[in-house]
């Protein structure tokens, strides 16, 4: 399992602060076995900065369980790529505090259900390309067309839907980008 922090087209890269973790635990004497148990204990959780594959250049992240602003602005901080968003649901957001966010990162919004006009009014003069979906197949159709090679199409709704939980959005997301595949 891949995440947003480790970049399929990037060299891991040492973090001062793995290694003052790494200092910290020789000084404590905490022995690599023990360190080792405890982060396989850690449970991830599913549909969140989640990379699912890439297909012609172009890297898929299912990040569902990002159903605010706030989680969608934290997964957007990681990356560094050029994005076509997958975004919206069934809830009524401020989108404002994604701006920035946009201008700098987003190539492309897709957006869903019934926050589209929002989504729209929102991005409009932020993002040159914004895009309607009925759902989510069609939003990953659409991301596959708009997005080259290098470009990361990620699906992260930054909004609840009434009719789906993240779990169902994030899982049918991961089956349509595994058909354009096929």
């Amino acid at each position: 399992m891949r995440y947003l922090f480790e970049s399929p087209n990037k060299p891991k890269e040492r973090k001062p602060e793995n290694m003052a973790s790494g200092i910290t635990a020789k000084v404590l004497e905490i022995r690599k076995e023990s360190i080792k148990n405890c982060m396989g204990d850690l449970i991830t959780m599913n549909h969140r900065q989640h990379y699912i594959e890439t297909i012609d250049g172009v890297s898929y992240y299912d990040d569902a369980q990002a159903e605010s602003v706030n989680a969608t602005w934290f997964t957007f901080e990681n990356i560094v790529n050029p994005v076509v968003w997958i975004v919206g649901g069934s809830c009524h957001n401020n989108y404002s505090e994604l701006i920035e966010t946009a201008k700098r990162k987003v190539k492309a919004i897709v957006s869903l259900g019934s926050e589209k006009e929002n989504i729209e009014m929102t991005f409009r003069g932020t993002v040159n390309e914004i895009y309607e979906a009925n759902d989510i197949d069609e939003a990953v159709r659409i991301a596959s067309i708009i997005a080259e090679e290098n470009d990361l199409v990620l699906f992260s709704p930054a909004c609840k839907d009434q009719e789906l939980s993240s779990d169902q959005r994030g899982t049918r997301f991961t089956q349509e980008v595994a058909k354009l595949n096929s």
